[in-house]
């Protein structure tokens, strides 16, 4: 049997193998601690529980509209005016099975095979493997520590002249997975007003929207300019810990969502009708604010304690380098000056390596940086309790002290 192309060219997630080998070893009794998850270990919301009870006991278990339910989508269109101050009709927003359906739709919708789309890097691994699965091109953006892993007016300029002066589409991550960069408007705007001399259609990737922790968030699509250029992706996975629920939603032009509701029509169909109902009972209850709100911002407000606490920790284990994330909820950890030149068994001389170490000695999974495309560099996820997250940090400290002395 001969597999195509595309199933050729398709990679299995970095991001999810890991966690694939930390419940093997959970499952066989060992004692480990995941820094891996990119989900919350927070429960759903409470209206988002009785939504979908209601949606079962009520029947709302036929098909929807393949863009969604009506109701959903004009919910969506009022968070979106009221908490973002971006106006868009329901028409403007179409439902999907989850923000990464979202974006390959958006990318389906956008580019034909030769276009070129800029990734800032490090990035989500799946950003590079939609675009090679339709045949476009990926223009790496370097991204640095010393510009707290932010993409730069400079480096878009630079990635630009590399692609030949024309790039179809920018993919934008903020509250970005996996640095937790941050951006303030002042950031946005300047890179904005390249994407306004360039002709570039932005797919801005906000599914951390809500877990900003130092400054306000700023959508990439309410500066100047931009609304008419920009497809906005969120969903209810992070900042509603709704993962399993698979809710997420695209907001843009007109002739961009109905090309991604048509597209749609030809391969999932309508988003569950049960999850459907659950996300707006819970959007309803956050727009109200009140109890509606007390589960996302005592959620949000977790994360930030976490962050700090596992900022301290880090900060005490030599050899590693970072920058304070922002949002989101991951630390993006330079490990390289643990590398070893020489080669042999055992040798630390990736991020591979480094994450095999630290599961076997440490018994600490995390992700390495290569999935990400950058090699120098370890994902810790702070998705994990206080006590996780201490007893984890202080394993690998002791690992790698190990490492040094023997």
């Amino acid at each position: 049997m001969r597999l195509s192309r595309l199933a050729q060219d398709a990679k299995p997630s970095g991001t999810l193998a890991i966690d694939e080998e930390y419940r093997a070893r959970k499952a066989r009794g060992e004692d480990v601690i995941s820094l891996g998850a990119g989900q919350p270990d927070f429960p759903s919301p409470p209206a988002a529980l009785s939504g979908g009870e209601e949606a079962i006991r009520g029947g709302r278990t036929r098909y929807t509209d393949v863009g969604g339910t009506e109701e959903l989508r004009a919910a969506i269109a009022r968070k979106l005016k009221e908490e973002n101050g971006l106006a868009v009709t329901a028409q403007q927003v179409v439902v999907t099975a989850g923000a990464k359906q979202a974006i390959y739709h958006a990318l389906c919708a956008l580019i034909d095979p030769g276009d070129s789309v800029l990734v800032p890097t490090p990035a989500w691994p799946s950003y590079g493997q939609m675009v090679h699965l339709l045949g476009g091109k990926v223009v790496p953006i370097p991204l640095t520590a010393a510009d707290g892993w932010k993409l730069t007016v400079d480096g878009l300029m630079k990635a630009l002249a590399g692609a030949r002066g024309r790039a179809d589409v920018l993919v934008l991550n903020q509250p970005a997975n996996p640095t937790g960069a941050t951006y303030t408007a002042d950031e946005l705007g300047r890179l904005a007003e390249v994407v306004r001399g360039e002709n570039i259609t932005v797919i801005a990737d906000e599914i951390y929207e809500r877990l900003v922790y130092d400054a306000p968030f700023t959508s990439f699509a309410t500066l100047p300019g931009m609304r008419g250029c920009t497809v906005t992706v969120n969903g209810f996975s992070k900042a509603f810990a709704m993962t399993g629920w698979r809710m997420g939603y695209a907001a843009g032009p007109a002739p961009v969502i109905s090309a991604m509701t048509a597209i749609q029509g030809h391969t999932s169909g309508n988003a569950s009708s049960v999850s459907q109902h659950a996300a707006l009972r819970a959007l309803e209850a956050a727009l109200e604010g009140g109890e509606g709100r007390e589960p996302l911002d005592a959620m949000k407000a977790a994360f930030r304690d976490r962050r700090d606490l596992v900022c301290r920790l880090l900060d005490d284990i030599p050899g590693l380098a970072f920058v304070r994330p922002g949002g989101a909820f991951y630390a993006w950890v330079d490990v390289s000056g643990c590398y070893e030149s020489a080669a042999g068994e055992g040798g630390i001389r990736n991020s591979q390596d480094m994450a095999r170490f630290l599961l076997e000695e440490a018994g600490v999974a995390v992700v390495p940086g290569r999935a990400f495309g950058d090699d120098r560099c370890i994902r810790l996820s702070f998705a994990a309790s206080a006590e996780d997250l201490t007893v984890a940090l202080k394993r690998i400290a002791r690992a790698l002290a190990g490492r040094r002395t023997a």
